[in-house]
């Protein structure tokens, strides 16, 4: 092992960033919905859970839960849920035994459970600063380092070992130990080899082309390696945790270009299964890009946090680019307005929501209805992380006397800077809206460097300090970048960031096309029709059915009218969209639900004799029921 890398940026502490405006409102409907509920009506991570001594689940629910309640109840100031999630805080710090292992006895032999509840300790450190939380991690990584040799890692905690080498990269920014090398020499050996899969990826190919779930679940083996690591190496959520590997290795190792690994391993899981959402289809497994397949919650709130780890150790622009992606669209949309149900799987091509058979390769037919426990009960509790970590996504630090606006929302930076404290509001209606503007309310730094990413989609940009234009560019190279906007600031500073937010059409399966504007994707505002499926605990699960077409193909060269509104008390409001586009399409007879999903795309261009009709697009985060990749027609075809 060589010696240790430094970060390329540093993420703040969670007191350093707050959200405000539409964020903030967000995270509120978050806490108001299941996140602020669930301990008082969910079993597996209620006053019965093993993880506060009791005889109820014990494995990763309540760890996962935690994961996000903990920081939220923080950022929303809320007392008792805070002193809820400090319960299990309590009872995990005191439940370490002579050895350095910990959480409830009955999975004691269980790692991968404990890697979730060390990330929720250490933002509960980040908060608190709790004296007893770095004995605590020096005590389990000796257990492990004497454990390990004997009880390797398997299944998940071996395909999961990036998120314990996420904690103990974060121990070690604090604490120097020599048995450290060793272990994670140890765990490089043990764990599922994400790097070769990535750098040599082998399924390009829906899972069901390897092999047939139904015929050889049956006699799978979890001691046989080979089974194991066909399960675990195509797993979708087991993907998308795997992207932070290569780049917790980097910190530790020098022996190959772990940058590389990572964008190849990305490119390739984007190209043989991703969809325009930013999201990576997985019902449960990798299941190729066709737009009607289902892409696990799970696996778009794991990935958002791998995207985090990345811009931390690489501090590349790109992995910004897909942070937004994600939190603009493939998150919301998953999720009820009220946050009260939400669904296993969503479909970019989304056209009925029901309890009904699908092509998904393992998933039940409850997969893509919205409720309380559809399917399986990991997204119930791991959903809840998604928005309350993106906060801790939004700057960075390069140095002390750098600081990176790197991802868009607003937000207020209260830190300190070459040893005096540094205040910056960030006021924005971003993503529906391309104006940015920083209001420095406490600062006398002359030789802060402040830096801005550019999106990668942005073709034109204009900055400006106190209304004087500092930066600007036009026809760029749509490559995403971080600049320098300034050196040195002063309270009452200004900064505004404009970027052109033109129309994009991007390319997908059977050459279908997604319309983009800025950071959101755009989708076909149906008419829906919810219906109460059953109640439980209180929550309704639903089915939703279209009431309106759902078959339209676009033209090519498409154009639009733009409705601009405001962002409402619901942000990714279905019936008060901040954006709308208007345009023209065409039916398309032809293409009709199969097995309860919009039917396989034809291949574009398509011919159709359909009349034009006007038609509406809301932002995908606004939608349930949803056409998002188009088949197109050409003008000679009217």
């Amino acid at each position: 092992m060589s010696k240790k890398r430094e970060k390329t940026l540093h993420t703040f502490a969670i007191p350093e960033v707050k959200p405000e405006g539409w964020l903030k409102r967000q995270l509120e409907i978050q806490m108001q919905g299941l996140t602020g509920k669930l301990f008082d009506i969910w079993d597996s991570v209620g006053s019965y859970s093993g993880w506060l001594g009791g005889t109820g689940e014990n494995w990763e629910r309540a760890p996962y839960y935690l994961d996000g309640f903990l920081p939220l109840s923080y950022y929303m100031e809320d007392k008792e849920h805070w002193d809820t999630a400090c319960r299990f805080v309590e009872w995990t710090l005191n439940s370490q035994d002579e050895e350095g292992n910990f959480g409830p006895v009955a999975s004691k032999e269980d790692y991968w459970s404990r890697f979730v509840m060390l990330k929720v300790l250490i933002q509960y450190y980040e908060i608190k600063k709790d004296g007893r939380v770095l004995p605590f991690f020096d005590r389990y990584f000796q257990y492990l380092y004497k454990k390990v040799p004997d009880a390797p890692m398997e299944q998940w905690s071996s395909a999961r070992i990036g998120d314990l080498l996420y904690c103990i990269q974060w121990y070690c920014e604090r604490e120097e130990r020599n048995y450290i090398p060793a272990l994670v020499e140890m765990l490089r050996e043990q764990a599922l080899d994400w790097v070769d899969i990535f750098a040599e990826f082998p399924f390009t190919r829906p899972a069901a082309y390897y092999y047939d779930w139904n015929k050889e679940y049956t006699h799978f083996s979890w001691e046989n390696y080979h089974d194991t690591m066909k399960y675990h190496a195509n797993h979708i959520v087991n993907v998308t945790m795997g992207f932070k590997y290569p780049a917790m290795l980097s910190y530790f190792f020098d022996d190959m270009d772990y940058e590389a690994v990572s964008l190849t391993g990305m490119q390739s899981a984007d190209k043989y299964h991703g969809v325009a959402s930013g999201a990576v289809n997985g019902d449960e497994h990798l299941s190729g890009n066709n737009p009607s397949q289902g892409a696990e919650l799970c696996s778009i709130v794991e990935y958002m946090f791998s995207l985090q780890t990345m811009l931390e150790a690489f501090g590349l622009p790109c992995f910004a680019d897909k942070m937004e992606r994600l939190a603009y669209n493939a998150l919301p949309a998953t999720i009820t307005e009220d946050f009260m149900a939400h669904q296993y799987l969503q479909q970019a091509n989304q056209v009925l929501v029901s309890k009904a058979k699908r092509n998904w390769f393992n998933n039940n037919e409850e997969s893509n209805m919205f409720g309380l426990e559809p399917n399986f009960g990991c997204c119930t509790a791991n959903m809840h992380q998604g928005w309350p970590k993106f906060v801790k996504s939004l700057w960075y630090r390069g140095n002390d006397s750098e600081v990176v606006s790197m991802v868009f929302a607003p937000c207020r930076l209260e830190t300190e800077a070459e040893g005096k404290k540094l205040c910056i509001r960030e006021e924005t209606e971003y993503p529906f809206k391309e104006r940015i503007t920083y209001h420095v309310e406490n600062a006398s730094h002359s030789e802060l460097e402040f830096k801005i990413r550019i999106p990668r989609w942005c073709s034109a940009y204009k900055i400006y300090k106190n209304g004087i234009c500092v930066r600007e560019e036009e026809n760029r190279e749509k490559t995403g970048e971080v600049v320098s906007v300034c050196r040195g600031i002063q309270t009452g500073d200004r900064i505004e960031a404009v970027f052109s937010m033109e129309f994009e059409k991007s390319h997908w399966f059977h050459n279908s096309v997604a319309v983009e504007r800025g950071p959101l994707v755009y989708a076909l505002d149906m008419k829906e029709r919810w219906e109460t499926a059953k109640v439980v605990a209180g929550v309704r699960d639903y089915e939703i059915y279209p009431e309106s077409a759902w078959n339209y193909a676009l033209e090519e060269n498409m154009s639009f009218e733009i409705q601009e509104g405001h962002v409402g008390a619901v942000p990714f409001s279905k019936e008060y969209p901040p954006i709308r586009l208007r345009t023209r399409g065409r039916r398309l007879d032809s293409w009709e639900i199969v097995d309860n999903s919009a039917g396989l795309l034809p291949v574009s261009p398509i011919c159709t004799d359909g009349k034009e009709e006007e038609i509406s697009l809301i932002p995908y985060g606004c939608t349930k029921l949803r056409i998002t990749q188009f088949p197109w027609y050409r003008n000679e075809d009217k």
